[in-house]
């Protein structure tokens, strides 16, 4: 007999509530303010991520640091090969270095650290004007603390969030990276006609603000219980339960549950290591979790946010029309991602993301045809599947990537597997960073739009992908979840299998 047709005994997860979305709100606000806090290091990684990318749209950043081709200045392909690598460095590096710290040291300490390097990173980016080593050197500093706050964030939120909202406000993570692009555009367009290097550096020094708010509220930082409980300081971890969710919960029967939720997984947070996270069935599931962010790179979405004013430009369009675009553009996409909290809940994780794939690959094609289509009004009309594919693109898999990742880990792993996500999100990154210079160029592949037909290609295949291994995990706790693997049950089967409470299974046993 197949095991999706099994039955399988559980206790359920006690963690916080069953409640209803309403319920969640007014029940745990204390819990979904230190989940804000957390999401509000995302907001920083999203403005940081995308200044690097479109800067290389401001003139005078490309008088300052670029050479003259035909009339017009151009950053070299080398160079914007570098910066882009420069930052996925840091990333790569900043997200496997805390899958490690945040477990030894704590979040707090992992989180501190981070704002040290962006700060320092963006006083080399501040005075590097014409000096191409030294804004290079920025850069890997500034993306070190990318690779902290993006596998902190989503872990804490997951652990501490309302069971009834963890879909949502893990989602929450890619809200607000798009909140700190939309910040980085409305910069970039009120700064970019100032005259000499101001018209792109306060694009950098912005990030001080951000670093100057965190650090004063992090010394009140509340430690998720979950990794408390798994270093052996339950008496922490029982005060700061009743930090989150308030005096009168049921402290000792949340402490219970978490220990379970570990238990479960066999093994403690001070035990694991990142090869457990490739031993049974966890193989499985790091590798979900990692392919989560490779459906993103292939989506589009480097070339798409990082180039679009520059890809746009290039394409004839003035620079004024070209950056209000991508500012319509930003905040089109900050809409979608609030449908995405909806949808998530509503048609289930897989669901999001296999028809929200089969969108993206359709648009895509469609951007690919107007962009050989020799018609006026062409390039209007790929700003028009441009945004079709960024509403679409946040309200789906850009969103549900981050409660993939954070359900489909089991508890005792879920840093190091978040570490792993980032380290794959980074590398992905990597590739297209590498290709996309060389590829939309002028003095390179100058592909234009036609480059949509690659991605369009790709992504068809991680169509087929989401179909075969992506697990509905909408409404199980992380218990069931673990026993749903554990039974082997095909991904595509998780929405339909049926886990009867221990007593029931006893019975029918």
């Amino acid at each position: 007999m197949g095991a999706e047709g099994k039955n399988m005994a559980i206790s359920d997860s006690a963690a916080p509530g069953k409640d209803a979305w309403k319920d969640a709100l007014k029940s745990h606000p204390r819990a979904l303010l230190w989940c804000s806090y957390a999401l509000l290091t995302c907001v920083m990684w999203g403005y940081d991520g995308l200044a690097g990318s479109i800067v290389l749209a401001i003139a005078q950043f490309r008088k300052d640091y670029g050479q003259e081709f035909e009339g017009k200045f151009v950053i070299p392909a080398i160079w914007q090969l570098a910066f882009g690598a420069g930052g996925l460095i840091g990333l790569v590096g900043g997200g496997a270095v805390t899958g490690v710290a945040a477990k030894k040291w704590g979040r707090q300490i992992c989180i501190m650290v981070a704002y040290v390097f962006s700060v320092v990173g963006v006083f080399l980016q501040w005075f590097s004007p014409g000096n191409l080593p030294l804004f290079f050197g920025g850069k890997v500093l500034t993306g070190l603390p990318l690779g902290v706050f993006v596998t902190i964030a989503p872990t804490y939120c997951a652990e501490i969030a309302p069971a009834a909202l963890r879909g949502a406000v893990t989602a929450g993570v890619n809200w607000s990276i798009v909140l700190g692009q939309c910040l980085a555009y409305v910069v970039m367009r009120q700064t970019q006609s100032l005259p000499g290097p101001n018209a792109y550096r306060i694009l950098f020094g912005v990030q001080w603000i951000f670093a100057a708010i965190s650090l004063a509220i992090l010394p009140f930082f509340v430690e998720s219980p979950y990794h408390l409980v798994a270093q052996g300081k339950d008496d922490k971890a029982r005060v700061n339960i009743r930090k989150l969710y308030g005096d009168n919960t049921n402290a000792e029967g949340m402490l219970a549950s978490i220990k379970a939720d570990l238990d479960n997984a066999n093994q403690t947070l001070r035990a694991a290591s990142f090869r457990d996270c490739f031993r049974g069935t966890n193989t499985q599931r790091t590798l979900i979790a990692m392919s989560t962010f490779v459906v993103q790179a292939v989506c589009g979405i480097s070339w798409i946010i990082g180039y679009m004013a520059y890809f746009l430009i290039l394409g004839g369009m003035s620079d004024a029309r070209a950056f209000d675009a991508t500012v319509g553009l930003s905040f089109i996409m900050l809409v979608g991602n609030m449908f995405g909290w909806v949808l998530i809940e509503r048609f289930g994780r897989r669901g999001t993301a296999l028809w929200g794939a089969v969108i993206l690959t359709l648009t895509l094609f469609m951007i690919g045809v107007m962009s050989i289509l020799p018609v006026a009004g062409a390039l209007w009309a790929q700003v028009a599947f441009m945004a079709v594919w960024s509403f679409t693109y946040q309200a789906t898999i850009g969103s549900v990537a981050w409660p993939i990742i954070t359900e489909v880990s089991t508890s005792a792993l879920r840093g190091h597997t978040q570490s792993l996500a980032t380290i794959t999100n980074g590398l992905a990154g990597a590739v297209s960073g590498v290709l996309l210079p060389f590829a939309v160029n002028p003095d390179q592949g100058n592909m234009g739009g036609r480059i949509a037909f690659i991605y369009g290609g790709f992504l068809s295949l991680c169509c087929i992908l989401i179909w075969m291994y992506y697990p509905e995990t909408k409404g199980r706790s992380f218990a069931e979840i673990d026993r749903l693997f554990e039974m082997g049950v095909r991904p595509r089967e998780f929405r339909t299998t049926v886990l009867l409470p221990a007593k029931d299974a006893k019975g029918a046993a």
